[in-house]
């Protein structure tokens, strides 16, 4: 039997509730478009970065209070502020970023033990801040 620790793999908090305790899987993706700026007659690319784009996956293990939270704050259609750290329960390790954007896909399943199963992607938008460990 696999065994869950709590917060291990991440820390999730949107529009201030954390939810921690509960993530049993999270994924950051942040991604830079590259634009070609090569001039006739070079004979390797030369590029200029360019617009940064990025989502939050994750799944959830959640009681029914927890659960109604996340899906309000997806029927609400406004953005949410999202706090995503790698590492374990309560410390930075790997640092912290900040950001805000629109929960695009959620889903939810009843769970055996009465809670839910819940997976969320939030499609992140503006400024994503990175703050060093500490």
């Amino acid at each position: 039997m696999a065994t869950f620790i709590e917060g291990y793999l991440a820390t999730i908090t949107i529009n201030g509730v954390a939810y921690e305790p509960y993530t049993s899987d999270a994924t950051l993706s942040l991604t830079r478009d590259a634009i070609d700026k090569t001039k006739l007659g070079q004979d390797r690319r030369n590029y200029v970065s360019g617009l940064g784009d990025g989502t939050v996956d994750s799944t959830l293990h959640l009681a029914t209070e927890f659960a109604v939270a996340i899906n309000t704050a997806y029927e609400s259609t406004v953005e949410v502020a999202v706090l995503f750290r790698p590492g374990a329960l309560g410390t930075k390790d790997a640092g912290q970023y900040d950001g805000s954007g629109i929960i695009t896909d959620f889903s939810q399943q009843g769970a055996a033990d009465g809670e839910w199963d819940v997976s969320l992607a939030v499609q992140l938008s503006g400024d994503v801040t990175y703050t060093a460990p500490i």
